[in-house]
């Protein structure tokens, strides 16, 4: 039988999930009815909760905790979020889902830097470390700056002058398929084998390496790369939102209908 996974790996692999649920939901709504629903066709709408009053109807088991460490106007349509080894908390924001910020394709979104600076636990200062991004999907803090997902590419971003922003990028893999932005790779998860791990996201699509040239048919699979060397493989298992694991290398994946499956085979 599969070992019981680590609660932990769950839990965030849950939060993932939701958040992106979350705001394709809000991105759907918008799209349909402008700002806001009218209160008159759907009258059991009810105003959207304080993050006090949000943080209050959470319920977890005996021993767990839920804490607060952000919320608007410091993060805005989060749907992915990874922490570096320094405590920064890093968000991916896609605030231009589901037709662009212009409601004709251009990207609004952003990658931002969270800090904690009083060591309360809760973050206090964003910067806006990228914007202008189409869709992205995954983050994840590398070397002097952060891997990023927005198909169809991975690129690396760096502040190389200490302002908080990037001004340095390179694209390392491209050729990612596009489409439907619920569907387009996503996640972005160091694996204990130290490859990089990506979710397909449904849409599949040929990725190709820019150091090596080498291209992939990710079609009914996820992903695995190495940003160092632009090795490129696929990997068993295809998931919808977010490729999980846990602190014993079992791997989870996700789908809208599922929202958590594990790997068994390689």
């Amino acid at each position: 039988m599969p070992r019981q996974t680590n609660l932990r790996s769950w839990v965030r692999n849950a939060l993932v999930a939701g958040m992106a649920a979350a705001v394709c939901l809000a991105g759907f709504a918008r799209a349909v009815w402008g700002a806001s629903p009218p209160s008159s066709s759907f009258p059991e709408l009810t105003p959207p909760k304080s993050p006090q009053e949000s943080l209050a109807s959470i319920h977890v088991p005996a021993g767990l905790k839920v804490e607060l460490i952000a919320a608007e106007p410091l993060v805005a349509d989060p749907i992915a979020f990874a922490w570096g080894g320094d405590g920064r908390l890093w968000v991916v924001e896609m605030g231009d889902y589901p037709r662009g910020i212009d409601q004709q394709g251009r990207g609004g979104g952003r990658i931002k830097i969270l800090v904690d600076e009083n060591a309360d636990g809760r973050y206090d200062r964003a910067t806006v470390f990228l914007e202008g991004l189409s869709f992205p999907t995954g983050v994840l803090p590398w070397r002097k700056g952060a891997l990023v997902m927005a198909a169809p590419e991975l690129f690396y971003a760096e502040d190389s002058d200490g302002d908080g922003r990037a001004d340095r990028r390179e694209v390392l893999f491209d050729h990612f398929a596009e489409g439907n932005p619920q569907h387009r790779a996503n996640g972005l998860r160091y694996g204990l084998d130290n490859w990089v791990y990506l979710a397909n996201g449904e849409n599949g699509g040929r990725p190709r390496s820019v150091k090596t040239g080498v291209q992939v048919d990710m079609s009914g699979r996820d992903l695995r790369v190495r940003p160092e060397t632009g090795e490129i493989e696929a990997a068993a298992g295809e998931s919808q939102w977010g490729r999980e694991q846990d602190d014993w290398g079992n791997w989870y994946g996700s789908n809208n209908a599922e929202p958590m499956y594990q790997f068994v085979l390689e």
